[in-house]
């Protein structure tokens, strides 16, 4: 039973004296949470997981899809301005060692023109490079991938030994390349066209995929076409 003394206050009537220990007693029964209050905060608290765990799979399903399409208008975009310009031009992944921000995650279009055996970026009356198209990151944190670091049995253009020197910023990178000749069909690379790309993060130069299902990677095969630019899907 709840004790309230009165040896720090004289109340002038007993009355005033029990409600005020009634009072004192309801504040302090308010203040505790009750097993049944703790039980269903807890299982609020469940729901809102399960409820969050398809809203970031949706996110994830999302920016999935979103690089598809950057990759594939990137595509058509070089197609369409060699055609029109008359001038090679090179969609452009930078490699991952090249730059922390852009390297392995990145996309952008420049104009080239063959340099001996190599492509380079063409330059203009004031010796700026051609850029067509700025720097583009893949949403996400998607990254472009090597066939090894998806576990396929094709090589990607990351693995190609085709690159292009360009800057950033005044920096040097070394770029992938994927090169459109005048009458639309690509001629770098040589061999079959497949690009990687998944949920990474880079660490020690490395990249390490971090969407799994049923503990195995999550990762996009896109396999362009030579003639045409476009691409589609394939099973791992």
């Amino acid at each position: 039973m709840l004790e309230c003394s009165s040896a720090h206050y004289a109340y002038p009537y007993p009355s005033m004296q029990t409600t005020a220990c009634n009072l004192i007693a309801r504040d302090r029964r308010a203040s505790a949470f009750s097993l049944i209050e703790l039980l269903t905060v807890i299982a609020i608290i469940g729901v809102l997981l399960i409820v969050a765990v398809p809203i970031f799979s949706n996110s994830s399903n999302n920016a999935r899809q979103a690089s598809r399409e950057i990759i594939k208008a990137h595509l058509q975009q070089a197609r369409a301005h060699t055609i029109a310009s008359g001038n090679a031009t090179a969609l452009a992944i930078p490699v991952l060692a090249s730059d922390s921000q852009l390297g392995a995650r990145s996309i952008s279009l420049f104009e080239v023109e063959l340099d001996g055996a190599d492509y380079i970026p063409l330059k203009d009356a004031n010796g700026n490079e051609r850029m067509i198209q700025r720097w583009e990151i893949l949403p996400g944190n998607f990254h472009f991938l090597s066939g090894g670091q998806v576990s396929s049995t094709k090589p990607t253009i990351v693995d190609s030994a085709n690159t292009m020197p360009t800057n950033f910023k005044g920096k040097a990178l070394s770029c992938h390349i994927i090169v459109f000749a005048p009458n639309g069909q690509i001629v770098r690379p040589s061999t079959e066209i497949i690009i990687a790309t998944a949920q990474a993060v880079a660490k020690g130069g490395a990249l390490t995929l971090t969407q799994k299902t049923e503990g195995q990677p999550v990762f996009d095969l896109l396999q362009v076409n030579r003639l045409t630019g476009r691409t589609r899907f394939i099973e791992p």
